[in-house]
């Protein structure tokens, strides 16, 4: 197992434990290092740093933002970030609260289609998250009895195509990007091997991003090769992590997928060299804010 974890949630998004708890999982699996990365909130980071210092775990705090691009749901990576980072501070605010407009909508749609469950039913579930998703209205759909596990309420309910279902609202890839790098962060392209795509250059043409994640439990040894050859064309750091949320599976237990500790270094590099930005200048900018709404 690699010593350097850099794909993990929490309960601040849609993990099953606390960031403190997280942490604690991780020092005890033997990690070096790990990195909390939550969906599109910052909310946990500060209780994470502090159970890392406390037991002497290296710490990056970042987050996992979404993007849609080409009707696609990708995923950015983003290390090195702060709470009060700024510009992707509010940038992710936003996005909170689009998180909870989609899952009110998700909720009336379903109730629309027959299916009994209330918003507060979902709430509930969320305990707390600042970033309500998906996952949240699946586990809610568990616990009332419309579907036996979570891969039922997807596939029945909430997956794409069934009735529950509502495309996510994000920003722009190059707001993100902007965002990120202005904030001290280092942007990584997230588990391209997941989004089912024969040409992924092509999405991500002129985006201004610091690294790829080439380990993911959904890569196959093929993904890992050719996402290794993009990283030394383009002079990326390779990172990895086991996307873990607090569920042991056969390909997903934390630190599963992680990196050696030298990953570290790359990201440090990239976040100390990366060319002065501000805040009018485009970091690759893409189409404009897509909404299926």
């Amino acid at each position: 197992m690699r010593r350097v974890d850099l794909h993990i949630h929490s309960s601040a998004s849609d993990g099953l434990f606390s960031p403190r708890e997280v942490v604690r999982r991780a020092h005890g699996a033997g990690l070096e290092a790990m990195a909390l990365t939550d969906h599109d909130t910052l909310a946990g980071l500060a209780e994470a740093a502090r159970e890392a210092g406390r037991l002497r775990l290296g710490f990056v705090p970042g987050c996992e933002i979404s993007i849609v691009q080409r009707d696609l749901d990708l995923h950015l990576l983003a290390y090195f970030v702060e709470p009060d980072s700024g510009a992707l501070a509010c940038l992710l605010g936003d996005m909170e609260e689009r998180r909870r407009e989609r899952v009110r909508e998700m909720v009336r749609r379903l109730q629309a289609a027959g299916v009994r469950l209330t918003e507060d039913e979902v709430w509930v579930q969320a305990g707390g998250s600042r970033s309500v998703g998906r996952m949240h209205v699946a586990r809610a759909l568990v616990a009332a009895g419309h579907a036996l596990t979570l891969e039922e309420a997807f596939g029945r309910f909430i997956g794409t195509d069934n009735p529950g279902y509502v495309p996510k609202r994000t920003p722009a890839a190059g707001e993100v990007l902007e965002a990120v790098w202005n904030s001290g962060g280092v942007p990584v392209l997230a588990h391209p091997g997941i989004y089912g795509v024969d040409d992924p250059d092509r999405l991500i043409a002129g985006w201004d991003l610091g690294g790829v994640e080439a380990f993911h439990p959904g890569h196959a040894a093929r993904d890992e090769e050719r996402f290794l050859a993009w990283a030394a064309r383009r002079g990326w750091v390779v990172t990895g992590g086991s996307d873990w949320h607090g569920e042991n599976r056969a390909n997903g237990y934390i630190g599963c997928r992680g990196v050696d500790p030298s990953a570290l270094d790359g990201l440090a590099r990239k976040r100390r060299t990366a060319p002065a930005r501000d805040q009018g200048q485009s970091a690759g900018r893409t189409d404009p804010e897509r909404s299926a709404g």
